[in-house]
């Protein structure tokens, strides 16, 4: 059984968790009908079974409350909730929505930054570059270039998502610090893409970017998986050793077989 309250009457019921159909993220209380998100509570098993007392589930982020509250509404609470109060939104977030969410919301805003910082690194020094490619492939071979970079990022985003979540979550298992799998990880590197928007600021805005996204995951990894910070620091050591370990079993074969 599971324990259902509605936030604005307190109104409660119980009903079997086969019985809510999978998807279902709102419901409409009895009593104020008034609509509320959906956010089930495990109950004592009637029968003497072993899930234990109520346990909330976790809330959602704006950005996966956007057809209640607005897209630009669901864009903006988002955006200013993880820059600002990283360890308000991830202390209570859900990690048992599936990584779909995160994943649109972490591309999009890594995407938008990545192409501010390309921008500006087109206007100083790949400016040039790209220049010397326009004269020898014409405007035709830059327009290419410009439409490869714009499909090639997001793509480049997605993947360094992927890749970044598995091995920090793989530290922070070693770490003994990874409580809530490898979606509380994931979600945390998707909404820190968020900072990648100062990207926007030329030249600077790269780097507060990056080092507001690093700020954002150690507060946000500490927060959803309920550890601590001395757990983080450890995992993202960890993980920079692994990663250089990684790059030089790449690079070292390269240089015996020259």
């Amino acid at each position: 059984m599971v324990l259902i309250v509605c936030p604005n009457c307190n109104f409660s019921k119980e009903v079997q968790r086969e019985k809510i159909p999978p998807g279902v993220r709102y419901a409409i209380c009895p009593r104020c009908k008034r609509r509320f998100e959906l956010t089930v509570t495990r109950t004592l098993d009637k029968g003497g079974g072993s899930e234990g007392p109520g346990i909330p589930e976790g809330t959602l982020p704006p950005w996966e409350k956007r057809l209640e509250l607005g897209l630009w509404q669901g864009i903006y609470r988002t955006f200013k909730e993880v820059l600002l109060s990283p360890e308000t939104i991830f202390h209570d977030m859900t990690c048992r929505r599936g990584i779909k969410e995160p994943l649109a919301f972490g591309v999009l805003f890594g995407s938008v930054g990545s192409m501010f910082s390309f921008f500006w690194q087109f206007l100083t020094g790949w400016g040039r570059i790209i220049s010397l490619a326009q004269g020898a492939l014409g405007q035709i071979g830059l327009s290419l270039v410009f439409v490869s970079v714009m499909i090639f990022i997001p793509i480049f985003v997605l993947i360094t998502m992927f890749l970044g979540s598995a091995v920090l979550h793989l530290v922070l298992v070693m770490s003994r610090a990874g409580n809530k799998g490898f979606e509380g990880t994931f979600r945390v590197v998707a909404y820190s893409q968020v900072a990648q928007i100062m990207g926007f600021f030329p030249f600077v805005g790269g780097f507060i970017g990056g080092l507001w996204q690093l700020i954002i995951q150690i507060i946000g990894l500490r927060e959803i998986h309920d550890t601590s910070y001395l757990r983080i620091f450890m995992a993202l050591f960890l993980g920079v050793v692994l990663i250089l370990l990684l790059i030089l079993a790449m690079v070292i074969p390269f240089f015996l077989l020259r």
